[in-house]
């Protein structure tokens, strides 16, 4: 014990091996030393996961004296201690089949290890395997201090140091002999920001794999506004080339663009920033308009544009609008001229974001201590604004779209879950920075894009159709303008005229009856000669 513990090794009971027995620890047995052999300071145990994508979930729903969102916050930060240097990917779900299965259990739990009430033993973890490998179980007796809990709690052990240490025992990982390491079996508490250290970073990395770094990882690669260049649209992408992996679309989506005012120079034409509207005349056109947000809120379709919105019940839409947004949130700030994202929480909360902070509303009163920055929801600070969010009606997971990438983020611990962002490919036929995203009251997910939009298939991950349809039409009800059909020479990019099937017809009809006019004049030669 005293060769593994790398105190001196007398063999007696002297003051150093006493204040080591006294100190609280591990529960997993230490491997033995090998003298006169050389060895590496980490010890793999000789079980590993033979997937890189780990699921996780914490089994205890009741836990005596504390938080079950913030302890799943604690959770979640300790395994990404792992993930940030490996391979490795985890994933919390809600099921008893998950590989790391968390309980808070007391005394004797049936599993031949009992605690043994508080300090001494906090916790012990099972190495990968079937059955209860990979299982992870905390005294709940011990005084647990979760992130944000005073420091002065006498006798209280931080729930993110141990975890991130048992945890190193479910990916495989024995007792290090190295003091200072994240495997050494005394407790020994973390610092605030926490880096893996070189040894235990080494065990797990000779498991799994090392992380290199992606591009997601690189910052201020994030748009700035929704006037920025759109690199489906062809022009000059200002993050093209910029960071290793990004992936470029090959085929992108046909869509109906916006208008925006350009400034043009002799080498490049660079999006104009969005301009505060004028105080009168401003309002946007119901008919010819693309939309900034897009969300149900008590049954009702809200339509957000610039400072304006539209109001959509079961009859359709309502009658005076487009109207101010501060009609019925008064509290929005008083120079907004736009939101980039609106959503209606689980909880029925409405929640709007605008630039780096965002909003929460109980009905049309906003809630204390908002506006928030974005940060606050586990966004990066990088972040200047997101394009959309959804709560998606096909596992009811709360999503940001920014650019080209997503999050989904976990309502109950308030954080976004980890291994996000992910690149927007997934959600096939949407192509990057989109406008807006909601679910309708028919179940189905809509993405908004300049001033068409797609409805997309849930269960095959893509778009039913890749030609969009015209959102005036479809959800203001106008009619069709001679101004949405193509003309000569316009990029089909640019715009897609719903009723392309009859144009094409019509051409067919037109060669049909040229074909039909030269057999007759043929046949009507031929007997001539005759």
């Amino acid at each position: 014990m005293q060769a593994f513990a790398n105190i001196p090794a007398t063999g007696i009971m002297d003051k150093e091996t006493v204040r080591l027995l006294g100190k609280a620890r591990c529960g997993v047995a230490d491997m033995q030393i090998q003298r006169n052999k050389r060895r590496k300071r980490y010890t793999i145990q000789g079980q590993k996961w033979h997937h890189t994508n780990i699921t996780w979930s914490l089994q205890s729903r009741r836990l005596l004296s504390l938080d079950h969102g913030r302890v799943r916050k604690e959770l979640y930060r300790a395994l990404n201690v792992w993930s940030k240097h490996s391979l490795l990917n985890f994933q919390e779900v809600n099921s008893p089949n998950a590989d790391i299965l968390i309980y808070f259990e007391r005394g004797n739990h049936n599993d031949g290890y009992p605690f043994d009430g508080k300090g001494k033993i906090l916790a012990h973890a099972f190495f990968p395997g079937s059955g209860r490998g990979g299982d992870a179980h905390f005294d709940e007796d011990e005084i647990w201090q979760l992130e944000g809990d005073s420091n002065d709690v006498d006798g209280s052990t931080s729930l993110f140091a141990v975890a991130a240490h048992e945890f190193g025992h479910s990916l495989g990982l024995s007792h290090s002999s190295v003091k200072g390491a994240l495997m050494y079996p005394w407790y020994q508490g973390l610092q605030e920001n926490f880096e893996l250290p070189e040894d235990d970073r080494y065990g797990i990395q000779q498991l799994y794999g090392a992380r290199t770094k992606l591009w997601s990882e690189i910052p201020k690669y994030y748009p700035t506004d929704k006037g920025r260049q759109d690199p489906n649209k062809g022009g000059r992408d200002p993050y093209r080339g910029q960071y290793p992996g990004r992936p470029t679309p090959v085929n992108p989506p046909r869509y109906y663009p916006t208008p925006r005012t350009t400034t043009t120079t002799t080498t490049t034409t660079t999006p104009a920033p969005r301009v505060t509207p004028h105080p009168r005349g401003d309002k946007p056109d119901t008919c010819d308009s693309s939309y900034d947000a897009i969300s149900v809120i008590r049954s009702e379709t809200f339509i957000f544009k610039d400072r304006y919105m539209w109001r959509i019940g079961d009859e359709g839409l309502y009658k005076g609008y487009p109207v101010l947004i501060h009609r019925l949130w008064n509290k929005l700030p008083a120079n907004l001229t736009h939101v980039d994202a609106v959503y209606e929480r689980l909880d029925k909360k409405i929640v709007f974001f605008i630039g780096r902070q965002y909003y929460v509303f109980n009905t049309n009163n906003l809630e204390p201590g908002y506006p928030r920055p974005l940060t606050a929801l586990g966004l990066p600070s990088t972040l200047d604004q997101i394009d959309a969010v959804m709560v998606w009606g096909h596992n009811s997971k709360t999503y940001f779209f920014a650019g080209t990438v997503y999050w989904r983020y976990d309502e109950e611990i308030k954080r976004v879950e980890l291994d996000y962002p992910r690149d927007m490919r997934v959600w096939k036929g949407v192509g990057y920075y989109i406008d807006a995203v909601f679910q309708w009251k028919d179940g189905a997910t809509y993405f908004f894009k300049g001033k068409g939009f797609w409805k997309f298939n849930d269960l095959r991950m893509r778009v039913e159709s890749e030609r969009q349809m015209l959102s005036s039409m479809f959800w203001m009800k106008c009619p069709q303008v001679e101004s949405e059909k193509p003309k000569n020479g316009t990029d089909s990019n640019d715009v897609n005229d719903v009723n392309d099937d009859s144009s094409s017809g019509s051409k067919l009809g037109n060669l049909f009856i040229l074909i039909y006019t030269l057999s007759l004049f043929l046949l009507i030669y031929n007997n001539a000669s005759y």
